[in-house]
């Protein structure tokens, strides 16, 4: 088994729990972007937006055999970009503007 799997789905399960514990024990209900936006919740921004795009790149390039390390690791990442998207109101118009 190859380091990278775990490396990357442990990152995940690391960055999901830290996005539930930030939301968890913030102490307003919802956070605003339009304010200063503490540094745990930068880089936060950063591993949610970058991890799902290494994890494709590695189920992407390992055609060949199912991992299923890389798609436990996207899942999360993708509940985490949810989480995230809720927490700051962030309006997400993908199927509105595509059936309108």
């Amino acid at each position: 088994m190859n380091n990278k799997e775990k490396l990357y789905l442990s990152l995940s399960v690391v960055v999901f729990v830290a996005t539930l514990f930030s939301i968890l024990t913030s102490e307003v209900s919802s956070g605003n972007l339009n304010d200063s936006v503490a540094i745990h919740w930068i880089i936060l921004f950063i591993f949610t937006l970058l991890l799902p795009i290494f994890n494709l790149a590695e189920i992407i390039i390992n055609r060949d055999d199912w991992n299923k390390f890389y798609w436990i690791g996207l899942i999360l990442n993708i509940i985490t970009f949810f989480f995230i998207a809720r927490y700051f109101n962030i309006d997400i118009n993908i199927f509105t503007e595509l059936f309108n």
